[in-house]
């Protein structure tokens, strides 16, 4: 059965780098920053990084770190890093993670939420499912021919949608 948590615990910082390893789609100082952020959001509440944790059977298996943005106007949250171990790809976790986070934000009256991504297909697709859409494109970003796409999505835009399709 999947659950979710909002808490880290000690073991935490190890499982979100063996997931972030296992997609294959982060390199060592990717995977390390994962590490380096998850052991500063334990330790340190009120440092920026919340954290959701997806479990199976108890062992973590997908996370989501976010935050909201300072420098932003208020209510709008950034999706830093957000993976689901390889074994378990594929299975609609990510999804369940993604509502989730949503439904926390809502709560929260968040306004806006992005998500930096490169141009790895499936990747974009995921968020495009979830109803992001790309507001940038940064060439070359993080490589030759590797662009950065920033993605948003506006829940007020979202909340009037909603209430003009009810009336």
């Amino acid at each position: 059965m999947l659950t979710f948590r909002t808490y880290l615990t000690k073991n935490d910082p190890d499982a979100i780098c063996k997931i972030a390893a296992s997609t294959g789609f982060f390199d060592e100082s990717d995977v390390e920053l994962n590490r380096k952020l998850a052991e500063k959001a334990l330790h340190n509440k009120d440092c920026g990084y919340e954290y959701i944790i997806a479990e199976f059977g108890g062992e973590p298996v997908a996370y989501v770190c976010f935050g909201e943005l300072p420098d932003a106007r208020e209510g709008t949250f950034e999706i830093f890093w957000l993976s689901t171990l390889n074994s378990f790809r594929g299975c609609g976790i990510g999804h369940q993670l993604f509502s989730r986070l949503s439904e926390i934000l809502k709560e929260r009256d968040a306004q806006k939420l992005y998500v930096n991504t490169d141009q790895y297909y499936p990747t974009r697709k995921f968020y495009e499912k979830c109803g992001f859409r790309r507001e940038a494109v940064l060439k070359e970003y993080y490589d030759r021919k590797d662009d950065c796409c920033i993605y948003g999505m506006d829940f007020a835009k979202e909340e009037e949608q909603y209430l003009e399709a009810a009336e």
